[in-house]
């Protein structure tokens, strides 16, 4: 079975990360009609037909101003985390998804692949700890990458949280994958969290497991 895993190389500091890298991957209307033009004796008025009608005893709904009632949004469904085998470097720890296996577990490293539509998938964790060195946001996007390259079909994404820190995401592609990466600086560390799926999964279901992975993130004093 081929299979390879997607963005995990870097330059200079990284180049130890890539060496392990490369060895595992949402009526109005009452009852009533409307009064008549100059209708208005609330006590009870002729009808038409000369009877009398009392109000107490006509059913009334509320009435309700077309355009002024709110409408109330389901809330998004909360994902539910990843329940698979657990990855940890120095810390950071992330689950992949249930079923899946660990195949890589290291000081810098771990992975854990697994089989989506009858496809191999991958999840890798990157970590490495930089002490008192602080990394901008995308310092932290590039620490991985080889040097002056960017991965294939790069396409920058929306941030997401993983747990309480706002963290870059973007996505690539190469010959066999569709790469889903998170970056971030937590804690003097800084982390990548890539899932990688065969391009015949569908774009939903990479972003159903996707999603479950990033949601069990936790950092290194969570």
């Amino acid at each position: 079975m081929r299979r390879r895993l997607g963005g995990t190389t870097m330059g200079g500091r990284g180049a130890a990360v890539a060496a392990l890298s490369m060895a595992a991957v949402l009526a109005l209307g009452g009852c009533g009609s409307d009064g008549a033009p100059g209708e208005d004796d609330p006590s009870g008025a002729e009808t038409s037909s000369g009877s009398t009608t009392d109000p107490a005893q006509t059913p009334t709904e509320p009435a309700t101003e077309t355009g002024t009632e709110t409408p109330t949004e389901s809330p998004e469904p909360a994902v539910e985390p990843a329940s698979g085998p657990e990855l940890e470097v120095s810390g950071v720890r992330v689950n992949a998804p249930k079923g899946w296996k660990q195949t890589i577990s290291s000081v810098v490293v771990d992975s854990a692949l697994g089989s989506v539509d009858g496809q191999t998938s991958a999840l890798l964790l990157s970590v490495a700890a930089l002490g008192g060195e602080s990394l901008s946001p995308r310092q932290a996007e590039r620490y991985f990458w080889s040097p002056g390259e960017r991965p294939p079909n790069f396409e920058r994404q929306e941030p997401v949280l993983l747990g309480d820190v706002r963290a870059g995401y973007y996505t690539s592609r190469d010959r066999f994958d569709d790469i889903h990466s998170v970056t971030l600086w937590d804690d003097n560390h800084v982390v990548k969290v890539e899932v990688s799926f065969a391009h015949k999964v569908p774009d939903d279901r990479q972003q159903e497991l996707f999603q479950s992975v990033i949601a069990s993130y936790s950092g290194p004093q969570g």
